[in-house]
């Protein structure tokens, strides 16, 4: 059977996109093996500094772009209940004035190992969104890159070349093509047969597209949580937010799934990060000590 492709047109640093996550998990556990999962980097800014008035010095615009953001994606998070972290939230600079970096970032992190660049880009939205990094420098841009396990020289030569850059403009100039305004919008196609959907969604919306376009013949399976259905999601998400984890195996409520997911923590088996309005729970990495006692890890 024909799978149905999802082309995500997005950027590393739109809230929204961030928080579309739980329902993209929702969508891998519910239609296994039925989804193809393709990323357009949009673009989103290109240049702030274009925008600061002349008599403004940098310091203040960016003071006051850096706050009215943070306080957007305080806004966003009582929609979408993913981790947002605004303290000492410095993104944006006269230096780091465009999303265009983290845009090539994701295409060199594709270039390099097409297999990890997904897990890339769910660590780069995490960084600026739910850690408040500064996500846009090169050194947070290679460091995400190591964390993701990607090979460092490799992804700095790929972020240096020009091939990269093409990649990036050929994703912009497709979407300019499908005339896409709101990050994120979703192609969805199966056969000959293509939808758009814009703006945020949740899974039930996604769902009918999906089942519009395939014409009812690819349909959500049920999905009961088992420790054995976590672990295998989690080899490809090895970092996910309680509400993907939710979301993912339709729990009712975060209270129901940390009851669930209880026994995996206490032996060590999971651990949690915290973050700001929510927190991750993670596979540990190898030689990490956990205190059953205190939950902290080291």
């Amino acid at each position: 059977m024909s799978k149905v492709i999802i082309t995500n047109f997005t950027d590393p640093l739109c809230p929204w996109c961030w928080g579309e996550e739980p329902y993209l998990r929702k969508i891998e556990t519910h239609f296994p093996g039925q989804i193809e999962f393709r990323y357009v980097m949009g673009g989103l800014i290109e240049d702030l500094n274009k925008k600061k008035p002349t008599d403004e010095t940098p310091e203040s615009y960016y003071r006051k772009i850096n706050i009215s953001t943070a306080r957007h994606l305080l806004e966003t998070a009582q929609k979408h209940k993913m981790p947002i972290g605004t303290t000492d939230f410095q993104l944006y600079s006269e230096t780091e004035s465009s999303s265009y970096p983290t845009n090539i970032a994701f295409k060199a992190a594709e270039k390099v190992d097409a297999g990890k660049a997904e897990l890339f880009l769910y660590n780069l939205r995490a960084a600026a969104m739910a850690e408040a990094k500064p996500a846009i420098k090169e050194d947070e841009l290679i460091g995400i890159a190591d964390a993701t396990g990607i090979d460092l020289a490799d992804f700095l030569e790929a972020m240096n070349d020009e091939s990269t850059r093409e990649a990036f403009q050929s994703d912009l100039q497709f979407t300019e093509k499908e005339n896409i305004e709101v990050f994120p919008t979703f192609i969805i196609e199966y056969e000959n047969k293509q939808m758009k959907l814009a703006n945020f969604r949740d899974y039930k919306s996604l769902v009918a597209f999906i089942k519009t376009v395939s014409g009812g013949a690819v349909t959500p399976i049920p999905v009961t949580f088992s420790p054995e259905l976590l672990f295998t999601l989690m080899e490809k998400h090895p970092k996910m937010a309680a509400e993907e984890v939710k979301e993912a195996f339709d729990f009712t409520s975060i209270d129901e799934m940390e009851q669930a997911i209880r026994p995996l923590l206490d032996r060590g088996e999971l651990i949690k990060q915290s973050a700001t309005y929510s927190y991750f729970v993670k596979l540990p990495s190898q030689g990490m000590f956990c205190d059953l006692t205190t939950g902290i890890c080291k």
